[in-house]
């Protein structure tokens, strides 16, 4: 039998791309390791019938490592495989070479699951029509909230219509802000939206006010905020240029508040807010992006960030 040391310097396993062109031997062999145990530790075959090579090694690796007891352990590539299992756990980078790729797979897994489980809970329930427009049509009908039965069912283009209808009402109405609620509350159950489908809803929200009411900073940087909680949420580097692209519009919006001079309280939450998400999505500025936030969150007290976090929700940020 070959050894997991050979396997790791030779080309991927039959049935396992790693997308490892470009990397370094050293990069190549942890970012290997790394595919077979991830494999190996979600195979369904029996012991020795799997057809990708090293399967039932990385099996055995992952059984001894469930009891192994220390760093001076002999047993064949235990202490290797639990590093580069630490760097995975560990690892926040989404571009990251060695562990990037299995956790977009990860990521598009849970997803898929979550849809197909989702999906098989309702579809002989769904109705043929959507609740709002009272048409079929070729668009799929989403429900992701907590109505139940054969109510609630919509395209997700028909959502945002409404959302953004009544959020144009509550602009004229003069209400401060347009209504977070409006893109992410089932107008049927009242209960917010899940998932994929919040996910794509508040998308939708940050086009929808970059198209209408780019001009109101406070709403653009509070809707921009809201899709960045997602995709740090997310890890996955499908989502990294909306990601980059949302980061330096939010630090544009700051920038032109600061030069208009109206720099309120509650913008000061806002942004302090905003900093500490780029922080987190952000590795290479992650330090810089949460010290700013620290820095503006010193200068305002607890019953200030109480009174504009009221102020918020009443008025539907």
């Amino acid at each position: 039998m070959m050894s997991f040391k050979s396997a790791t310097n030779m080309t991927s396993p039959r049935g396992i791309d790693d997308g490892s062109l470009g990397l370094s031997d050293s990069q190549h062999n942890r970012r290997k390791r790394l595919v077979l145990l991830h494999h190996a530790a979600k195979c369904p075959s029996a012991e020795g019938h799997c057809k990708i090579s090293h399967c039932s090694e990385m099996k055995r690796v992952w059984k001894h490592i469930a009891t192994c007891k220390g760093a001076n352990c002999n047993f064949p590539h235990c202490f290797n495989s639990r590093v580069v299992l630490s760097h995975y756990r560990r690892c926040k980078e989404l571009t990251c070479v060695v562990c990037g790729p299995v956790r977009e797979t990860d990521e598009i897994q849970k997803t898929n699951k979550k849809r197909t489980a989702f999906t098989a809970g309702f579809h002989q329930d769904t109705p043929s029509h959507c609740r709002l427009c009272l048409q079929e049509g070729d668009e799929p009908l989403v429900r992701d909230c907590s109505c139940r039965g054969r109510t609630g069912f919509k395209h997700l283009s028909c959502i945002v219509a409404a959302a953004e209808n009544k959020s144009r009402q509550a602009f004229a109405w003069n209400r401060m802000m347009v209504t977070r609620e409006a893109f992410t509350t089932c107008p049927d159950c009242n209960k917010d939206f899940q998932n994929e489908v919040c996910s794509d809803l508040l998308k939708a929200r940050v086009i929808f006010v970059e198209r209408e009411f780019k001009t109101d900073h406070m709403l653009y940087l509070h809707a921009m905020v809201d899709r960045m909680r997602v995709l740090v949420r997310k890890r996955s580097e499908q989502y990294r240029a909306e990601g980059e692209e949302t980061c330096s519009k939010m630090l544009t919006v700051i920038e032109e508040i600061r030069r208009t001079n109206t720099q309120s309280n509650a913008f000061m939450l806002n942004v302090a807010t905003a900093y500490s998400v780029m922080g987190s999505f952000s590795s290479n500025r992650a330090e810089e992006y949460h010290e700013k936030s620290r820095e503006i969150m010193q200068q305002l007290d607890e019953k200030e960030i109480e009174a504009i976090t009221f102020e918020t929700r009443h008025f539907g940020l």
